[in-house]
């Protein structure tokens, strides 16, 4: 197999960084936040190439979303020279659609769940239905198939959702190390950075919930640039600010260590995402290469968050100002 080089993703950097030219600002964020009704708040999002919103109800302003998403995604898979730079971003539905279907399969559900559960994700690497087959399938091996089958078994033992949730996390954080080990260097350091995110989060949420070791084990994840060992054996007074000095967490930890002492999460929360961001605009720098395709899906994910909370918003009533303080920061 030929070597792929970073002159093979000419034509689709091009493209995205076309892209990357009309995403939404956080100056327009504050504008819909700012906007008089969700009409007009759509309006402008139109001007950002979202159209035909519904902004009915919350919900099918999720559907008009993901729908937008799954659309790049199918432009992308046809020019992207490695699928495994976009299996990154499709892992979390996968893992997504297997929580629903365990705990469903727990309830016994299933004929609910033929007939099209509105809860399963279409933007992952397998449809609904190819994952709800491989669930059923008994003689089915693979990463995905056996989380599924370990988290059931979890679920069926201990009946707690939590539990089996975290089996299914740890997994999902191993494939996705292994795919970006397989790919290196931009892909390595956004998996790193969001290992780190996933397992501080998990150590202060511990913390606040006067959670066990033996919790806070099941619910990291290998992968970080901070061993879970070093957080697991400074439980549960860990230093965070010293463990992450240095790093894209430096700030997330202090407001971590805030939080912990039971002061608001939201800005530790904030501060994790706008890390990545940080990260992001520095693969904007690169003209060519898979850094445009980590900077681009990576700074999408973002958009389309920030502009899920501003037309939610808008659609339940919540003040502007709410609004805008848990917007992120926007890699633009």
């Amino acid at each position: 197999m030929p070597r792929i080089k970073d002159t093979d993703y000419l034509c689709l950097s091009a493209m995205l960084r076309a892209k990357e030219a009309n995403m939404i600002s956080a100056e327009a964020f504050a504008r819909m936040a700012d906007a008089e009704t969700v009409l007009a708040a759509e309006k402008m999002a139109e001007e950002h190439g979202y159209e035909g919103l519904d902004t009915s109800t919350p919900q099918t302003l999720d559907e008009s979303l993901s729908r937008v998403r799954e659309a790049v995604y199918a432009d992308i898979s046809e020019l992207v020279p490695q699928k495994e730079l976009l299996d990154l971003f499709r892992l979390k539905y996968d893992y997504h659609n297997a929580k629903v279907l365990v705990k469903s399969a727990a309830k016994a559900q299933e004929g609910a769940e033929a007939q099209g559960d509105p809860l399963l994700s279409t933007q992952g690497r397998l449809t609904p239905q190819e994952i709800r087959e491989l669930f059923a399938d008994e003689n089915a091996s693979g990463a995905l198939k056996d989380a599924m089958t370990e988290a059931s078994q979890v679920l069926a033992r201990t009946e707690n959702p939590q539990l089996a949730d975290f089996g299914l996390d740890q997994a999902y954080f191993a494939e996705m190390k292994a795919c970006a080990k397989a790919l290196g260097g931009s892909a390595e350091r956004y998996m790193s950075l969001l290992t780190d995110c996933a397992n501080l989060n998990a150590y202060v949420r511990s913390v606040r919930m006067g959670k066990s070791a033996d919790f806070l084990k099941f619910a990291l994840s290998d992968g970080g640039s901070v061993d879970k060992d070093m957080l697991l054996a400074q439980w549960p007074e860990a230093d965070v600010a010293n463990l992450y000095a240095g790093s894209s967490l430096q700030e997330a930890a202090r407001f971590a260590g805030e939080a912990m002492q039971g002061w608001k999460i939201t800005p530790f929360e904030l501060a994790c995402d706008n890390a990545l961001t940080g990260l992001l605009s520095d693969m904007r720098y690169t003209a060519f290469g898979p850094e445009a395709v980590v900077s681009y899906l990576a700074s999408l994910d973002t958009e389309i968050r920030n502009l899920r909370m501003v037309l939610t918003g808008k659609i339940c009533g919540i003040p502007a100002d709410a609004i805008r303080e848990r917007l992120r920061d926007v890699n633009v």
